[in-house]
């Protein structure tokens, strides 16, 4: 099968499992109670909410850029920031085959800078994120009061450390960089560049823990965008808890299984609340308030496209 024809697979794929979420949503939907529920709601609460969204948009476009200047050499925010804010525009709001990541690092590339720079920066940032996300649930997890969903999120963060333990070790310990360059680099020259910036970034400890600050600023913006719209909708819960769901929330989203995380996103918090007492509608009603704020703050990165590719500077690999 030819990687065009795969890319249109998965895409179908991702559309399938879309549409399913969807279609067993649209069993909890009563327009008239959807009408009721924003009717209420200040206009200015969502407009404070799309701007503190793109703030955590504005972190995670700092994180990557100290990341990528790192191992890339001299390149302004300004020169990536477009970049970042298109891949955001993939990742959230246009059903293609493309991913945010692929359209962020394929825009700079075609503009001279590094490829194993851009991978692996892009690699690095999305560690981070990860981290942060389980880092925060297993915190908030501490303090929740026991309830259902403490066993399942245990187990689903457990899995998360799991899962990135092989990426943290090929990223702190470079021996482990090392040997798979060894390995394998001298065939494929593009993945020899990419693990060749993997010991820099062992060497930058502060970067790393910087960088990290940034993708815990970058979730508790989005979670405090969705604590704020809650009582808008009658969800209320002790803070701790809610911020358990929200973090299984944001893993479920992330993962390569639909548009955009659309559907799964939204199911995930309707299957994790209406245990804990919130009523259908409260929780529909939330969900797309939160896809309103979500898309009105991505929708800009369309723009990007409009904009002049940045020139290179210091490009490596």
């Amino acid at each position: 099968m030819s990687s065009r024809k795969r890319a249109i697979v998965i895409f179908l794929l991702k559309a399938l499992v879309t549409l399913a979420c969807l279609w067993w949503l649209s069993r909890y939907f009563d327009l008239q109670q959807m009408r009721d529920a924003f009717a209420g709601i200040n206009p200015l609460l969502l407009v404070l909410a799309v701007v503190l969204h793109f703030l955590s948009f504005l972190a995670g476009g700092v994180r990557w850029w100290l990341l990528f200047r790192h191992v890339n050499g001299a390149v302004t925010f300004r020169q990536v920031w477009p970049s970042y804010y298109l891949g955001v525009f993939f990742n959230n709001l246009l059903p293609s085959i493309f991913g945010g990541d692929l359209a962020r690092t394929a825009r700079l590339y075609a503009a001279g800078m590094g490829g194993g720079a851009l991978v692996s920066s892009a690699f690095v940032d999305r560690v981070l994120g990860l981290a942060a996300v389980v880092g925060m649930g297993l915190i908030a997890l501490m303090f929740a009061p026991d309830g259902f969903e403490n066993q399942l999120a245990l187990s689903v963060f457990g899995l998360g450390i799991l899962a990135m333990l092989p990426i943290v070790i090929l990223a702190a310990l470079p021996k482990w960089a090392g040997l798979l360059d060894a390995g394998f680099g001298n065939r494929w020259p593009r993945l020899h560049a990419v693990l060749a910036c993997f010991p820099r970034y062992h060497a930058a400890p502060g970067l790393i823990v910087y960088a990290f600050g940034l993708s815990v600023l970058n979730q508790l913006l989005v979670v405090l965008v969705i604590l704020m719209l809650a009582p808008e909708f009658g969800v209320h819960l002790p803070i701790f808890q809610f911020m358990v769901v929200l973090m299984l929330v944001f893993l479920v989203s992330s993962l390569p299984i639909s548009l955009g995380g659309l559907g799964p996103r939204e199911g995930a918090m309707m299957s994790l609340l209406l245990p804990l007492g919130v009523d259908a509608n409260s929780v529909l009603a939330l969900s797309l308030a939160y896809l309103l704020v979500l898309w009105c703050t991505t929708l800009p990165g369309a723009f990007m496209l409009l904009l002049r590719e940045p020139g290179a500077r210091n490009a490596t690999g």
